[in-house]
């Protein structure tokens, strides 16, 4: 167990997941999945939306499994690509009115490591472009001018692509990935990233538990 005031988020939630958290557990009445934490320096891992519907629900602890996390082989970070599934304006038009610096690009992937000024490359069908800024930034640029229920996360770049081509999505945004480093400071400067925006992946599962929700209250 340990105490949810001493966690440490590295991102943003999304309300409507943490609303149907808060229901699933007061019907369930257990907690059913431990969070993931680095050992030693409390940051949530993996989880951030049940600590943050045990916490609105009044609860004050939380069961976690504790592990190390920089040199730790078994624990590997990559991201989630947001695509977006509605209707989209034109772009770069939307990208000027928005105020997005941008550069227009032929390779999405390999343009992301040649300018490191850019965080984020936007794939269209009518084209691919390079966007300057912070991802917190520039993703909350998109969620407050798009429907944030219509995004959806995918693993891959290829998949984000092809999604674009199929016609499934009408726009996908490529990410860089993160280092192990940038997730532990910005978890301590309470600067914390957009939903949804490092994928941790584990070389074994852990097991589901059930701890009754009267043990994580006072």
């Amino acid at each position: 167990m340990i105490d949810i005031d001493k966690l440490y988020g590295h991102e943003q939630v999304v309300q409507s997941q943490v609303d149907y958290l808060k229901e699933n557990l007061n019907e369930l009445g257990y907690f059913f999945r431990p969070i993931l934490v680095v050992k030693k320096h409390n940051v949530v891992l993996d989880g951030h939306h049940r600590v943050q519907a045990l916490k609105e629900m009044g609860g004050v602890r939380i069961p976690c499994i504790e592990i190390p996390y920089l040199d730790n082989d078994d624990i590997s970070l990559a991201t989630w690509f947001p695509i977006y599934t509605g209707p989209s304006d034109g772009f770069p038009k939307t990208l000027n009115r928005l105020k997005i610096e941008w550069k227009a690009i032929d390779d999405s992937k390999k343009a992301l490591i040649t300018y490191p000024d850019y965080e984020f490359a936007l794939y269209a069908k009518n084209g691919q472009w390079l966007l300057k800024g912070s991802q917190k930034s520039l993703y909350q640029t998109f969620l407050d001018h798009y429907d944030p229920e219509r995004f959806e996360y995918v693993k891959t770049t290829s998949y984000a692509v092809n999604s674009v081509n199929n016609g499934y999505s009408s726009f996908a945004l490529l990410r860089k990935t993160l280092t192990k480093k940038d997730v532990i400071q910005t978890a301590k400067s309470g600067n914390v990233y957009a939903p949804k925006t490092t994928r941790h992946i584990l070389t074994y599962r852990y097991q589901d538990i059930k701890v009754p929700l009267e043990n994580l209250f006072d």
